[in-house]
Order: C-alpha cells, then structure tokens, then sequence
C-alpha cells in the first residue's frame, strides 16, 4: 500500500517543533543562540563545506596574531589539542571518521562556524525558543534577555563588533578573533514557520524562571560551567515539556476541545509559587532511582515509571496525527470559502480540535474518504497487509476519517515510536553527564537522578527573588533548605518523586516492599547530596539538617564563598 506525501506528513507546529531524532545539546544550544541573535528566526549564514581541526589550530599559532594569542605558535601541538577538546565540537570523536560540526557553544557566535551537515538541533532549538519567548509575564523576556547577554558578551553595540576594553576568558577571544573574520549574517525566515505557542504555558513559565535564577550565578561561576549547567537545564526542560504534551494531548483530541485549566490565560501554574504546579491536571510524576545501581527495588520502581511514560508514545502518535489532518482538512474548508482563517494566520491546536467534532462529521467523512480511496486505489487488495485489513472492513464501523488514522498507524506509527523513543532518550541525556534516565546493556530503561542534574537543581532551588527595590547587584539571594523541604520542592516543581511514588502516573499505594525501597532511596538521596557538596549531617537534629548553598549571596548583594 503506498502512501503519499501528503497521507505521511506528521509534524505540526502548534503541537512541537521537534523533528523526534535524536539530538546533541551541544548542537540544540549551537541553533539556539542563532535564533537568540536573530529573534527566533535562522540564519542565511550556511556553511557546507568541511570544517577541519588544522584550520582552527592555524588561526591562533599564526605568528601574527602572537601578541593576541601569546605562547601559541611555540607550542603548536598544545594549541591544536586545546583547540579540538576544548574549542571544537567534533562528531565521532577520537575515532577514524572524526568531523568538526562547529566550535563549542561557549559563545552566542559560535553558530556561525557550524556545519550544516553536521550540526542539526532537528527542531528543539525553536522548541526551546519559542517556550521562553512565550513564558507569561516579564519571565520569557526577561530570560531571553539575560542569555543574549551572557552568551554574547565581549560584544559592542552592533552585536557583532568586539568590544574593545571588556575582560573576556580565553574561549570567548577565540571566538571573537575568528568572527572577525565572518561576513556579517542575516535572518531567514523559512517558509510554513510561525511562532506557536507551547501547548503547556505552565512548563514555559517554569523553563524562564529556572534561567534567570540560573543566570544570576553567571558572575560566581566559570563560563564553562554555566554553559553546562544551561545545557543540562536545557534538555531537562525540553523533556519535562514532551511528557506533559504525551499526557494532555491524547486527552485533548478524546475530547475535541482543550482542558478548560490548558491556555495562556487559564493556566493555573505560577512558576513562582511553593507549589507552581497546583491545579495542572496533568503534572508529571517520574519515580527517580538515586543510587544508580540496576537490579535494587529502587531500580525496578523506576523502571516501572519509565515504562508506564514511554507506553504513552503511541496514543500521542495517533493524537499528533489526528491535529495534522485536521489542520489539512481545516486549509481544505478555507480554500473552498467555507471557514475563515485566523487572524493570527494559522489554526492553533485548541482552534483545531473543533474540526474533528460533529458539526464537521459531514464534511470531514468527505475529505478523508477521497483521500482513503487513493490510497486503497494505488494498491490492490491483494498486496494489503493483513494487519490492514481488518480496519477497513465495513462491519468495524469506524468512520472515514478514524479508517484514515488507523491505516497511518499501522504504516507509520512504528517509524514514529521509534524515532519518539530515540528523541526522549538523548532529551534525557540517557547514559550522559546529566542524565534523567539510563539503560545498562541488555537492559531495561529506568529514570535517575544523575549527579550532574541534582546539582544543577539544587543551584535553582536555593536562589529567591530578590523583593523589589532591593539595591543588591543580584536579582536573586541564596537560602537554606531543609532535605525534607528541598525533596518536597522536586516533586512539586519538577514532578520528581524520591521517597514516594507518583501515584496518579503508573503507581498504587505503596505497599510494605515499596516502603523499604524508597527509605533505602530517600537515604540514597542523603549520601548524594552529601557527595555533590551540598549537605551535611550538623547534628542529628532535624531541623539542622539543612542544604546549603556553595555561594551565599545577601539581599543587599554581599556574596561569600562555601554558603555557610
């Protein structure tokens, strides 16, 4: 059975801009900061041929840029090693078929040195745009503005000019050496391309305000470690954003109308509340493993959890499905004047929904039976799958257009589940620095709590808002935390369970075997924390056992080291 073009196409930009591959943040934060510097849009700027190791190193030993670069031309080797493990981001490093995609994303300009070929963020770098370009209140602004500042400093007034008497690290002088080199780029605007609004705005909000409590270390933190911690941040969030839309979507489409809690204005989530997501009728909950180790009952509980989320794949599959055509059908009724189109110029995901209800029932049989039928006629009965089959068979009962997505399922749900599953597990930087989820050899997936991540949101969790009028050069203070308070925090923020199980999403009340397993993981939790260097044991009393943070920063800005 052979399908058109037409009949396969599946992305739709009201529910994601992610393209569902499997991507490299590196590569994600390289395309972000091209559409930071050009206001959500892409650069002309494409590079197509290869790029190469030498010609980097060349740039800083040429003895005419000694002065600028001192000590470089006399140890030529030492450059160039400097250059590719700390400048470059190279695919397949360090094995026969190593390629440069482009330089490191210390630096806002660094996107201008990528490969076209071999630096694709496959849409998550518009996914995680357009979520802070549409956080609610100052906070998306806001965060947009304290990145541009910080990826893109050394910089004058032209936003591509250096600037001549600001102190810089050694990566950002490289980059800005070789941008001077570099034709000033323009943006590009792609044909189809419109700035959507995420289908959770809650998740939004809570993406721009962990940057900007992120961001008020940018001056106690070396760059390196910053960009790190934005790109585990990054692909955190992005992941926490794909399992929410699995969660509601499916839910949406069901229903033929959006949760009256889901929109810009009705959303109950407040990203700067004890609990910013009460109300959300669909939070996430992942029962995270602490303690690493496959195997323990903790291990199995998360395991259970990741199955229970990745099960979700095909409902949002068919649901993904169910808004593309109907966005097709919706144009098709617009061509033939009988609806209109939106002011905003394109039917959003709760605009859509109407279409798939019985006041269209008529029409909507119409334009999908056409379609069925050329699809049927290019292949006869015979060459059918017989998984196929059934589903067109009269005595179902299904409707032209359920017959319509049954028959996509079954040709192209597989490809989607797999390449769903490949995109969730590089969001959750599986087996990486960072990472929420892992999956040993031969083994089962299972959600943790990587060390790298468990810093990065205890650096979040103790920063507060400083009160207005405040003369601090901060806009954030640091405070202590109770565990109790900082386990509590996971859970309501994140939807990260410790020492309970999310009960609403895969799990019943926990019995006396799944008592003893999240005591050993909550005390796993402890000798983490201890680990990563924010806790530790004062007394046996329990309101002393606090967390505290590496950088104590007053409200009127006095800032001292070690947080205690």
């Amino acid at each position: 059975m052979a399908l058109r073009r037409r009949d396969t196409e599946f992305k739709h930009l009201g529910v994601s801009y992610l393209d569902f591959k499997r991507v490299q943040m590196d590569r994600v934060l390289t395309g972000f900061l091209m559409r930071l510097n050009h206001k959500g849009l892409t650069s002309r700027l494409v590079r197509r041929k290869d790029l190469f190791v030498k010609e980097f190193a060349d740039e800083f030993t040429d003895p005419v840029n000694a002065d600028r670069f001192q000590g470089f031309a006399e140890h030529p080797e030492m450059a160039r090693r400097w250059v590719e493990t700390q400048l470059l981001d190279v695919v397949n490093r360090g094995k026969p078929a190593q390629e440069v995609a482009g330089l490191r994303p210390l630096h806002g300009l660094t996107y201008r040195f990528r490969s076209s070929r071999h630096s694709r963020p496959y849409g998550a770098d518009a996914q995680l745009y357009e979520m802070l370009r549409h956080a609610r209140g100052p906070l998306g602004a806001l965060a947009l503005e304290q990145l541009r500042a910080f990826f893109f400093t050394g910089l004058g007034t032209a936003a591509s000019v250096p600037a001549q008497k600001t102190p810089v690290d050694i990566e950002t002088q490289a980059v800005l050496h070789l941008n001077s080199q570099v034709k000033a780029d323009s943006p590009h605007t792609v044909k189809g391309w419109y700035a959507a609004p995420p289908l959770c705005v809650g998740q939004a909000d809570l993406l721009a305000d962990d940057v900007v409590r992120l961001l008020s270390l940018k001056d106690l933190l070396p760059r390196i470690t910053m960009v790190e911690y934005l790109k585990i941040l990054f692909a955190f969030h992005l992941a926490l954003g794909q399992f929410k839309t699995m969660k509601l979507l499916p839910v949406a489409v069901a229903r033929s109308a959006a949760d009256p809690a889901c929109g810009h204005d009705r959303c109950p989530a407040s990203a700067t509340a004890q609990d910013p997501l009460a109300g959300c009728p669909f939070r996430v909950g992942l029962f995270m493993d602490v303690a690493g180790v496959p195997g323990t009952p903790a291990a199995a509980l998360a395991e259970h959890s990741a199955e229970h989320w990745l099960r979700r794949i095909p409902d949002f599959v068919r649901a993904s499905y169910t808004v593309r055509k109907l966005d097709e059908f919706a144009e098709h009724l617009v061509g033939q004047g009988k609806e209109r189109r939106p002011p905003h110029g394109h039917f959003t995901v709760p605009e859509l929904l109407r279409f798939g209800t019985d006041d269209y029932r008529k029409a909507r049989d119409e334009f999908f039976g056409s379609r069925l039928t050329a699809i049927l006629d290019d292949t006869p009965v015979s060459e059918q799958p017989e998984e196929v089959r059934p589903l067109l068979d009269e005595s179902m009962g299904l409707a032209p257009f359920e017959k319509y997505l049954e028959v996509l399922m079954a040709y192209r749900g597989p490809y989607h589940h797999k390449y769903i599953f490949q995109a969730i597990d590089s969001l959750l930087l599986k087996n990486r620095p960072g990472a929420a989820i892992a999956q040993p050899h031969g083994g089962r997936r299972r959600f943790i709590l990587d060390s790298a991540l468990l810093e990065v949101l205890v650096q979040v969790a103790l920063l507060r808002l400083n009160p207005r009028g405040a003369s601090s050069p901060y806009t954030h203070h640091t405070v202590s935390l109770r565990l109790d308070e900082f386990l509590a925090l996971l859970r309501d923020r994140y939807g990260l369970y410790v020492d309970r199980l999310p009960t609403a999403d895969g799990f019943g009340p926990a019995g006396l075997e799944e008592e003893a397993a999240l005591r050993a993981n909550a005390e796993a939790f402890t000798t983490r924390m201890r680990e990563i260097g924010f806790y530790d044991d004062l007394s046996d009393a329990y309101l002393t056992q606090v967390i505290t943070p590496r950088f104590s920063i007053t409200e009127d800005g006095m800032v001292a080291t070690g947080g205690r």
